[in-house]
């Protein structure tokens, strides 16, 4: 009996153990592996070729600068055939996706409209509408300098000039636009007038005469040929106008000053362009980037004959200085 009592008490006492035994805590989940990023091999910079229309200096130095920023990846070609031969010899480039092009000049950019699924970065082109210049991948670099350094300079020179008239033949309302918003940000109203030819330049030029101080003339050889040129000229010197003018040369004529373009500011947004469109389709950004410089040359004999005295800190510009 008394056995019996031994066992079932350390019967009792086992399970009694059994019931207060705390469970092991399950084991944690493996620690996931590391994750390795492996980055993208760098995309190798694309080749450039640069079309020049002719190998004329304002051509040529934006070519040569170009190449040398671009180095060894760069290549000139100069155009100097008629249309055909030229989109011809274009016509090795046309499924190469390893290369841009640069067209400096009508001609080279008319030649590279061929070149329809590769990217183009155009400059030196005034009429570019006229053209058909502009697609998603074909887009320009203005030839026209930084409109606010040139109204700028008029403000400073001339405070009290209020009206200003312009003239081109068709195809540059956008760049008007600009241009007006710009002027009136330095109190000046720019009178734009569209003509058709030479003859239609020269009536309005005269018929503007009651209602602007001075004029700001643009390379359009459309409509401004080198015979109105000359008569506009002393039309505006016999009437006491300022004219500002695009050459070095028209100061000799009667400008006021001369604003011309630098061209290193071109390269530096012809590249610029350049990047951005690396390993894209089409060329992003606006269809043209307007230049933000300009080479400002005063004519102080015309300033003199304006009764117009040369700010300090613009003396350094005066012709002859």
């Amino acid at each position: 009996m008394y056995w019996r009592l031994v066992i079932l008490a350390s019967t009792l006492l086992l399970q009694s153990c059994a019931l207060f035994k705390q469970e092991e805590p399950p084991e944690a989940p493996p620690a996931p592996p590391p994750v390795v990023v492996i980055p993208e091999p760098k995309r190798a910079a694309m080749e450039v070729v640069i079309l020049v229309s002719e190998d004329t200096p304002a051509y040529s130095k934006v070519a040569k600068a170009l190449s040398m920023q671009l180095g060894q990846r760069s290549s000139i070609r100069y155009l100097g055939g008629s249309q055909l031969e030229n989109v011809r010899m274009l016509d090795a480039y046309k499924n190469d996706e390893r290369k841009q092009f640069v067209s400096i000049g009508l001609n080279a950019s008319v030649a590279a409209k061929s070149l329809v699924n590769r990217q183009v970065i155009f400059c030196q082109v005034f009429n570019y509408q006229d053209y058909g210049l502009l697609t998603s991948r074909h887009k320009g670099v203005s030839m026209i300098p930084s409109l606010s350094k040139t109204f700028t300079a008029w403000r400073a020179l001339s405070p009290a000039t209020a009206d200003v008239g312009v003239i081109s033949g068709p195809g540059f309302e956008g760049m008007m636009q600009v241009a007006s918003s710009v002027a009136r940000s330095q109190g000046i109203a720019l009178h734009y007038e569209i003509v058709n030819s030479d003859k239609e330049y020269q009536y309005a030029y005269k018929q503007m005469a009651d209602k602007v101080q001075g004029y700001w003339l643009l390379p359009d050889n459309r409509v401004l040929s080198e015979n109105v040129l000359r008569d506009v000229m002393t039309f505006s010197v016999r009437n006491s106008k300022q004219v500002v003018v695009f050459s070095d040369e028209l100061l000799n004529l009667g400008g006021l000053f001369s604003v011309t373009s630098d061209y290193r500011n071109i390269v530096q947004l012809v590249l610029d362009r350049l990047e951005k469109a690396q390993g894209k389709e089409d060329v992003p950004g606006p269809d043209i980037v307007y230049l933000d410089r300009a080479i400002l040359t005063i004519n102080p004999v015309m300033a003199q004959r304006l009764n117009l005295e040369i700010p300090e800190h613009y003396k350094k510009y005066a012709k002859g200085r």
